[in-house]
C-alpha cells in the first residue's frame, strides 16, 4: 500500500537494508527490528509478532507484508520510469550592499545540483525539485571565497516556493560584507 522498496523501508524504519532483505528470506527478526518496522508501518509491534496459538508465523506475517512492499515499490519504480520529471528553470540573482553581482538563468534538472559562481565571491549550488502540491523545493549549498582556502561552505538551506515567486537567502560573509541571493523558478 505504501509502494516502497526494501530500501525505503530500511530507512524509514531505520535499519539496515540487509536486515530487511535478511528478515524477507528467513522470517526471523529481533524485537528492536520488529518494533522499528512496525513503527514504520504505524501498526503495534503485536500486529507483526504472532503467539503461539495463533494461525501464522512470524515468518509468515513478514514474507507477506515485505512481498506486498516489493509489489508496490515496483510498480512505483515502473510509474518513475514511465514519467519524466521536466527541468526546472531557475533565475538566480546574487547582490551584495544592494548591488547586483549577478543575474543568471539554469535549467535545472531534477536530481541534478546547478551551479553558479561569482567572481571569486561566492559559489551557489542549486537543486530544484517540484512537489506533488506544484510548490518548487529548492535545495541550496552556498559557498565563500576564501583566499587560503577557496570556496567554504557556509550554509545548505532548503527554500519552499512556487513557479514565478523568489525565495531569497540573505548571509553575512565571514569579513561581514552582506549578500542576497534571490531564486526563482519560472514556467
Amino acid at each position: 500500500m505504501r509502494a516502497w522498496s526494501q530500501q525505503q523501508l530500511a530507512e524509514v524504519a531505520s535499519v539496515s537494508l540487509r536486515t530487511i532483505q535478511r528478515i524477507e528470506k528467513s522470517g526471523n527478526a529481533s524485537q528492536e527490528s520488529v518494533k522499528s518496522i512496525s513503527s514504520a508501518f504505524s501498526i503495534k509491534p503485536d500486529d507483526i509478532l504472532t503467539k503461539e496459538k495463533q494461525k501464522f508465523s512470524v515468518k509468515r506475517r513478514a514474507r507477506k507484508y515485505i512481498s506486498v512492499i516489493l509489489a508496490f515499490g515496483g510498480l512505483s519504480l515502473l510509474y518513475a520510469s514511465l514519467s519524466t520529471a521536466s527541468p526546472i528553470m531557475l533565475k538566480v540573482d546574487a547582490s551584495s550592499n544592494n548591488e547586483q553581482l549577478a543575474s543568471i538563468r539554469l535549467l535545472n534538472e531534477e536530481g541534478h545540483e546547478s551551479e553558479m559562481r561569482v567572481d571569486n565571491m561566492l559559489k551557489i549550488e542549486v537543486a530544484a525539485q517540484q512537489t506533488p502540491e506544484n510548490q518548487i523545493r529548492l535545495k541550496t549549498k552556498v559557498y565563500e571565497f576564501k583566499e587560503d582556502m577557496g570556496f567554504v561552505h557556509v550554509a545548505s538551506p532548503i527554500l519552499l516556493t512556487e513557479f514565478n515567486k523568489s525565495a531569497n537567502i540573505k548571509f553575512s560573509a565571514s569579513n561581514g560584507v552582506p549578500f542576497e541571493i534571490q531564486i526563482i523558478p519560472e514556467n
